[in-house]
């Protein structure tokens, strides 16, 4: 009896075993699928130029945690393995002169928060996460004015602070949402999908266009299909401001993880883009270089989703009321 039991479990975890691989080549297979034409860096900015875009830029950071930049970049071609790097996990606030709110990216809750910094803890040697204080408290009364939001990608650690934004408010908050977000998740952008269907307070609405899409709405904004990291990533572009102070910005989400991803074409620890989450490293390439032109030639701050550093030196401020 006893053999027959352990020959059934050896045949299950087998079995399990399989299918996990079976799903991993799957959604490898499915990321290079996704691989629209990205635009001229001529065309974005000839778009983002003809609009009268947001006014203010802010951001609200909802954790740090410094870790190995070994985590995040490709040790064998980090030009400086030894420097200190934090992961954040913000919410980009842009503003218009009428006073509505666009997010990009919302963090975390305090709870979402604690639990993914054990899982870095774990996986990556980072350090304790530090939670900082939610996006829905640190708006405040000013969650009224959130008319809309994108998001570089469906991860928990993006999506987890929105629900708790719009609860409570007398108009849903408009998630603006790329086909691949909206019709083809994987497994590891399937509960932030979940999550923003089940909060009632949320309406979603397709992006249109191909490429580059325009935002109904908020003009001076447009998001790029990305892909790369997972189907529905995009880079969301921005001209902020009026005359001589006018910046343009690129929300890079977690195409790099680090700006000297960007700044040395270094890709993501191997064991990351192959097992944890599957990328298209390819494209993913192609991205950075393309973020690259856009920094160097364009006068874009690029501004990495999880670079704590780099948000900090960019100069854009934390959210004030």
């Amino acid at each position: 009896m006893v053999k027959r039991i352990a020959t059934a479990v050896g045949a299950v975890s087998a079995l399990l075993l399989l299918l996990a691989v079976a799903g991993l080549v799957w959604a490898h297979v499915a990321i290079r699928r996704e691989r629209t034409p990205l635009p001229s860096a001529g065309e974005v900015v000839a778009a983002l130029e003809a609009e009268t875009g947001p006014t203010r830029v802010s951001w609200i950071n909802t954790a740090s945690q410094p870790m190995p930049r070994a985590g995040v970049l490709d040790a064998g071609r980090d030009p400086a393995p030894t420097e200190p790097y934090t992961m954040a996990h913000p919410a980009f606030v842009l503003e218009w002169g009428d006073g509505r709110i666009l997010l990009i990216d919302s963090g975390m809750t305090r709870d979402g928060a604690a639990e993914f910094g054990a899982t870095i803890e774990q996986l990556a040697g980072g350090e304790p996460i530090t939670v900082h204080t939610p996006v829905a408290e640190r708006l405040a009364d000013r969650r009224a004015r959130v008319r809309g939001a994108i998001f570089s990608h469906l991860h928990t650690d993006h999506v987890g602070g929105l629900p708790d934004v719009c609860r409570g408010l007398a108009e849903p908050v408009t998630v603006f949402m790329s086909e691949a977000q909206m019709e083809r998740p994987n497994y590891t952008t399937r509960g932030g999908r979940r999550l923003l269907e089940e909060a009632g307070c949320l309406r979603l609405a397709r992006l249109g266009g191909l490429s580059s899409k325009e935002v109904e709405g908020f003009p001076g904004v447009r998001v790029v299909a990305a892909g790369g990291h997972t189907p529905g990533s995009q880079i969301v572009l921005a001209t902020v401001g009026e005359g001589a102070a006018r910046r343009r910005f690129a929300f890079a989400g977690d195409i790099v993880n680090h700006a000297d991803g960007i700044a040395y074409d270094v890709p993501k620890p191997l064991l990351y883009r192959t097992l944890i989450v599957p990328e298209d490293e390819g494209r993913q390439g192609e991205l950075r270089r393309w973020l690259r032109e856009l920094q160097q030639q364009h006068a874009f701050t690029v501004l990495p989703a999880h670079d704590q550093h780099q948000i900090e030196r960019s100069g854009v401020p934390p959210w004030q009321p």
